[in-house]
């Protein structure tokens, strides 16, 4: 049996934070009302969240972040000795209608800085209008970009508002643009990830599965996963190449 292959049931603090993506996503915005100056709160919030998440015994795979805060976290990473952790970066977050040459642009500065992956929203507009060309064309050029300077792409597909045929549409979609992972959802405007939304993604994508969203929680990520596995033996393929959770404070709760 093979060493990444392990027992959900049995799935240790540990091993969950292995293949987590702990995210910290804030912008400036998200502090201002408040007495003191948003951009020193917002700085020192990531700087508090860096030193949790490096002290930790359960170390995340990865952290992802918005791309003005790639190079921080780059070499926050070095200062400690720890770049076996991967810098993520989630590209125009939490939008897809952007321009691709945008999404290309701010792609290829974040890989350039050190972005070992990005995480981009699929061209929702164009696909739910039935332009799935337009779609499929925007999520490969931006993938490209990525891995033209070595880094995964993971796209987004908003499950929550899609039914059971269009992901099934988004997770080809996602196929044929190249992309490394199909991610459920950025948990911005509705639920996150749901079990029937990881079987049918496992089941139409030959990729990894990005575990996210609102509502993913210590209280039902052994239930995410068993969905997500594609296995129904209970075991799962503990590979971060395969699996992944997005998460800002699930590591904390396990």
């Amino acid at each position: 049996m093979s060493d990444t292959l392990v027992p959900i049931d049995d799935l240790t603090a540990i091993q969950i934070a292995s293949i987590c993506d702990h995210s910290i996503l804030e912008t400036y915005i998200s502090f201002l009302g408040q007495a003191e100056d948003p951009r020193r709160l917002r700085d020192e919030n990531l700087l508090d969240f860096l030193k949790t998440a490096i002290h930790s015994e359960r170390a995340p795979y990865a952290i992802c972040v918005l791309p003005e805060c790639v190079p921080i976290v780059v070499e926050f990473l070095d200062e400690h000795d720890r770049n076996e952790i991967n810098v993520a970066s989630a590209i125009y977050f939490p939008y897809g209608s952007v321009a691709t040459a945008l999404k290309v642009s701010q792609t290829k500065a974040v890989t350039a800085c050190g972005a070992a992956e990005i995480d981009v929203v699929l061209n929702f507009e164009a696909f739910a209008s039935g332009d799935i060309n337009t779609a499929r064309d925007d999520a490969k050029a931006v993938t490209d970009a990525a891995h033209e300077n070595g880094a995964l792409a993971k796209l987004i597909i908003e499950t929550c508002v899609l039914t059971h045929d269009q992901i099934k549409g988004a997770c080809d979609l996602a196929e044929e643009a190249g992309a490394d992972f199909v991610k459920t959802s950025t948990g911005v405007w509705s639920y996150g990830a749901t079990s029937t939304d990881l079987v049918l993604i496992r089941e139409y994508f030959s990729g990894g599965v990005k575990i996210s969203g609102a509502g993913v929680g210590a209280k039902n990520i052994r239930d995410l996963l068993w969905a997500s596995s594609g296995r129904v033996d209970g075991y799962i393929d503990l590979d971060p190449a395969r699996i992944r959770i997005g998460e800002g404070g699930l590591i904390h709760s396990l």
